[in-house]
C-alpha cells in the first residue's frame, strides 16, 4: 500500500466595496452615537459558528498589508465591510436570508447580476458589476446599510419599500465581485464607513475599542472566531481546491473496487504557525495515515486532501475514520481552532 502525503492548496477570500459612495479613509471617530433601534441586529437569517461565519472585517491597516478591529488577519488591504459568509455554494443554493439590520426606507435596489466567480468573469468595472445585487437602506439621522452579493432574482425589495428590522432582503449569493458565497455589509453615517464592531472609521488603530453599533442580542451571536472548518468528508477520488470550495455532497459509503479513499477539508481564517494533525484509520483501529505539520503563512481559505492507495488490490471493507484538526500554539498551550471527525463506509 501507498499513502499520499498531504497536498495543500490556498485561495485569498476576496471581498468588495458594497457601499453608495467610495468613502477616503478620514480621521476616526469616538463621538456618542446612537444607532438605530437600540442597535443593528444581524443581516443575515442564519444561525453564527455553524451555518454562518465571518470571512472578512473591516481593514485598519492603511498601508499595503491589512489587519481586522482585534489586530488579527481577517481581513484583506482595502476591505470596507463585513462579509457573512456560508460555507460553500452547496449551502447557498438552498437559501440563506439576508435580512433588514434596521427598520429604514430601501434607497436603492438593483437585481440582474449573475452568480459567478470573480476569478472566472474578471472584476467588475461599473458599481453593479461590483457589488452584484445589492440593496441600500435609510435608517434616519444620516445611518446608512449596504447589503452586496445578493443571488440573482432573489432581491426582494425596491426603491421606495419600508422595511422593518428582520425583513428579507434577498439571499446570500455570489454576483459582482466575489470568490465565495456572502453578503458583504456595511454601515455608514453621516457619509462615513464605520465598523460596527467598534463604532469607528477604519482610520483608527486595530485594537481600540470605541463603541460596538449591535444590538446587545447581535453581539452576543458573534463574539470573534479567527478560524473555521467549511466541509470535509471522504470520496474515492481526489477532488481539485475549487471543487472543495465550491461543496461537495460526501457520500455515506464508497466501494472497495475505487481502491483510493481521499479525506479532504476545507477552512478559513488559518494563520502562520498553526499546526496541523491528519489522520486516517483503518475499521482495524490501526492508523493508515498520521501526520503534523505547521503552516508557514496566514490562510484566508485553505484547503487539504489526504489518503490511501491500494495498487493491485481492494480496499479492506468496514468504517474509515478521517480527523483533522487545527492547533494554535502559544507560550503555554494550544487552542484548537478546529477539530473534524468523518467517518465512511467501505464496501
Amino acid at each position: 500500500m501507498t499513502v499520499w502525503s498531504a497536498r495543500t492548496l490556498l485561495l485569498a477570500g476576496l471581498g468588495i466595496l458594497a457601499g453608495l459612495t467610495v468613502f477616503a479613509r478620514s480621521p476616526a471617530t469616538a463621538e456618542e452615537l446612537n444607532a438605530p433601534g437600540g442597535g443593528f441586529g444581524l443581516p443575515v437569517d442564519c444561525v453564527m459558528g455553524e451555518l454562518c461565519s465571518i470571512q472578512n472585517y473591516i481593514d485598519y491597516d492603511d498601508g499595503k498589508g491589512w489587519k481586522d478591529h482585534t489586530c488579527g488577519s481577517l481581513s484583506y488591504d482595502g476591505h470596507r465591510g463585513i462579509d457573512f459568509r456560508v460555507p460553500t455554494q452547496i449551502e447557498m443554493r438552498e437559501g440563506t436570508a439576508v435580512i433588514a439590520a434596521a427598520d429604514g426606507k430601501v434607497i436603492f435596489a438593483f437585481d440582474g447580476q449573475p452568480d459567478v466567480l470573480m476569478s472566472e468573469t474578471g472584476p467588475g468595472k461599473t458599481r453593479e458589476e461590483r457589488n452584484g445585487n445589492w440593496v441600500a437602506i435609510n435608517h434616519g439621522d444620516g445611518w446608512i446599510t449596504t447589503y452586496a452579493h445578493l443571488m440573482k432574482g432573489t432581491v426582494a425589495v425596491k426603491k421606495g419599500d419600508r422595511v422593518k428590522r428582520g425583513d428579507r432582503l434577498g439571499l446570500i449569493g455570489l454576483s459582482g465581485n466575489s470568490e465565495f458565497p456572502h453578503v458583504h455589509f456595511a454601515v455608514t453615517h453621516r457619509n462615513k464607513l464605520l465598523d460596527p464592531f467598534t463604532g469607528l472609521e477604519p482610520s483608527a488603530t486595530c485594537g481600540e475599542q470605541g463603541q460596538s453599533l449591535w444590538s446587545d442580542a447581535a453581539q452576543a451571536q458573534i463574539p470573534y472566531r479567527s478560524g473555521g472548518l467549511l466541509s470535509a468528508g471522504f470520496l474515492d477520488r481526489q477532488p481539485d481546491h475549487q471543487e472543495i470550495l465550491a461543496g461537495i455532497e460526501a457520500p455515506a459509503e464508497v466501494s472497495t473496487e475505487g481502491r483510493v479513499l481521499v479525506f479532504w477539508a476545507g477552512t478559513w481564517g488559518l494563520r502562520e504557525g498553526d499546526l496541523e494533525t491528519l489522520m486516517i484509520l483503518a475499521p482495524d483501529g490501526r492508523t493508515f495515515f498520521n501526520n503534523k505539520r505547521v503552516l508557514e503563512r496566514n490562510r484566508a481559505v485553505w484547503t487539504v486532501t489526504f489518503g490511501l492507495r491500494k495498487r493491485g488490490e481492494n480496499l479492506p471493507p468496514g468504517e474509515y475514520v478521517g480527523l483533522y484538526r487545527v492547533q494554535r500554539p502559544n507560550a503555554d498551550w494550544a487552542k484548537t481552532v478546529l477539530a473534524v471527525r468523518k467517518t465512511v463506509a467501505v464496501r
